[in-house]
């Protein structure tokens, strides 16, 4: 081999190794350059809001996306105030309505598949029974139910035309039901059960026959200006739909009390959700627990 040709060789070989080491140079200033940090509402570092959160997003191949809780409990309102400003928030967590809809962009998604939807009557131990005479939907409206007066679930019952009875302090409302002076208050079968231990001084029981179901989503939100993220979260979402980890870790979370109700094959009085925008995915039942 020539000297020259020798050289040329070299040369080649030398700009190769150039550009391979500037292509990979390129790349890690890319990716720290899609590098983001992504501040959700409250305090919390692990539940399974946050870890799916993060499981959806870490789909996104652009971008590399770093969880922080805020490090407050903020109220609802205050939190979609913070979204997508400066030092704000980035995505909260929260049920679906109409006007926070407005106020944000929901990933139309509901991530606790309408879990917060069914509920279980608590009722005053002397009408265990107060049930089971009831033949029909209209039968069961005629009873009194409790609720906070502000929460948008009295809304949704009254425009079932439910009887309620409200109060403005929900320790006073175990009161009122202790007292008999409503026949049951709903409450999540998320929250049933922790209620029960937290009132066991009064005379309040968990009905056992029989469930009460609206739909009801809860959803991401993040701020207006944020397509980016909501894009990632919503293909993160159904990716995770389709190759079965969402309900994976749904299960892990929520199985033994889906297993439970399934079991007990509770009778249930379907109610409808006026509150909830057209958006709503109804017509997927694939994301919808039907117990």
């Amino acid at each position: 081999m020539n000297a020259s040709r020798y050289a040329i060789i070299m040369l080649f070989l030398l700009l190769f190794f150039t550009l391979s080491l500037q292509a990979q140079t390129e790349q890690a200033l890319i990716r720290k350059k899609f590098t983001t940090k992504i501040t959700y509402s409250g305090t919390e570092r692990k539940s399974y809001a946050i870890e799916l959160l993060q499981h959806v997003l870490s789909y996104d191949q652009n971008n590399d996306y770093n969880l922080a809780a805020f490090g407050k409990n903020l109220p609802t309102m205050r939190a979609f105030n913070l979204l997508g400003k400066a030092m704000g928030i980035d995505v909260t967590i929260a049920g679906a309505t109409i006007k926070r809809e407005q106020l944000a962009l929901a990933i139309h998604f509901p991530i606790l598949q309408g879990l917060y939807g069914w509920r279980i009557a608590l009722i005053h131990d002397d009408n265990k029974n107060i049930f089971s005479n009831i033949k029909s939907l209209e039968e069961f409206k005629q009873l009194r139910a409790l609720q906070f007066h502000t929460w948008s679930d009295s809304k949704i019952l009254r425009l079932n035309n439910i009887k309620l009875i409200k109060g403005s302090d929900l320790e006073g409302l175990y009161l009122m039901l202790d007292k008999k002076r409503a026949d049951y208050f709903p409450r999540s079968v998320l929250e049933v059960d922790h209620d029960l231990a937290q009132h066991q001084h009064l005379a309040i029981v968990k009905e056992q026959n029989t469930l009460i179901w609206y739909p009801k989503a809860v959803y991401f939100y993040v701020g207006k200006n944020q397509i980016t993220l909501a894009k990632s979260i919503r293909q993160g979402l159904e990716l995770a739909l389709i190759d079965g980890s969402l309900e994976k870790l749904f299960m892990r979370y929520y199985g033994d009390i889906v297993t439970k109700l399934k079991n007990e094959q509770r009778r249930v009085f379907k109610l409808t959700n006026p509150l909830l925008s057209p958006l709503t995915p109804l017509e997927r039942s694939e994301l919808w627990l039907d117990l």
